[in-house]
């Protein structure tokens, strides 16, 4: 394992406080050959490069992109960049977390036990709740084009220890070995923003290998609890133009009730929503 080189890539837009913070986090992994490569996506403030390593311990890479180019465009600038500075493993991880010390122990020991898993996700928390659960692993149900999180919210009070087996793993921290990304590829820049990862688990799925959330690793998510409510036009678009591409590509069957299922949503905002961007959502979707 020591041999072993992992590289974490961060994706940066807007938050150089949660970056700082992350950084602060990272600084204290356990395991020792990996680097950091940060990908400043369009951020408006250039980062300080003694800033990023006196927290992180070490001077990260920088990656600079002038535009947002996404998600999916602006993690694979640094999956090219790991991969070609040798790279075993790649772990995409988001710069609104922090992680346990051996988070990263555990999950590259799980993967190296067995050739067939391809990605490994730890337990994600809530950041305010430490306990309760953001993300352990989820299915895709391909007769409605529908993910389901099956412990999204509960309280952890213990539960299976061996690597628990998941359609796809989320962007937020996805760790994926090197033969994986060559047999499935990079992510797909279609998808600017939401339902990436689901596409790139389920390709993985279909090289036949494995995605594989490890429940003894841990990080914690700063999204809120609350955070549900309505989303702004921006996400709206989004979450509605990838949700569409995917199914497109994954389950063609359902897009005609997919469809339908937004047009309701438009006649709701027309008809009854109170929301003060009600036009301007609709016309978004």
């Amino acid at each position: 394992m020591r041999e072993t080189k992992v590289s974490i890539i961060i994706l940066h837009l807007d938050s150089q406080v949660a970056l700082l913070a992350c950084l602060r986090s990272c600084r204290a992994i356990q395991y020792e050959n990996c680097e950091i490569i940060i990908v400043e996506n369009g951020s408006q403030l250039a980062l300080d490069p003694d800033a990023l390593k006196d927290c992180a311990g070490r001077a990260p890479s920088v990656i600079r992109s002038p535009v947002n180019l996404g998600f999916a465009a602006g993690n694979n600038l640094g999956i090219r960049a790991a991969l070609a500075q040798g790279a075993d493993y790649v772990l995409l991880l988001s710069d609104d977390t922090e992680v346990a010390p051996e988070f990263l122990d555990v999950l590259v020991q799980a993967g190296e036990q067995d050739e067939h898993i391809g990605a490994l996700g730890p337990t994600i928390y809530y950041f305010d709740d430490p306990k309760r659960i953001w993300f352990a692993g989820a299915r895709f149900d391909a007769r409605t084009c529908q993910v389901v999180a099956s412990r999204s919210g509960e309280l952890d009070e213990g539960g299976p220890t061996d690597p628990i087996e998941s359609d796809w793993l989320t962007g937020c921290c996805v760790l994926m070995k090197r033969h994986a990304l060559e047999k499935a590829g990079p992510l797909d820049e279609r998808f600017f923003l939401y339902w990436e990862d689901t596409d790139w688990g389920l390709r993985l799925r279909a090289c036949g290998l494995r995605n594989v959330v490890v429940p003894s690793a841990r990080i914690w998510h700063k999204i809120s609890l609350s955070a549900g409510g309505t989303d702004s036009v921006f996400k709206a678009y989004h979450k509605t133009r990838s949700h569409l591409q995917f199914a497109q590509l994954h389950a063609p069957h359902a897009l005609l009730s997919l469809q339908w299922s937004f047009v309701r949503d438009i006649a709701w905002l027309l008809m009854k929503s109170r929301q003060p961007d009600r036009l301007r959502k609709a016309w978004t979707y």
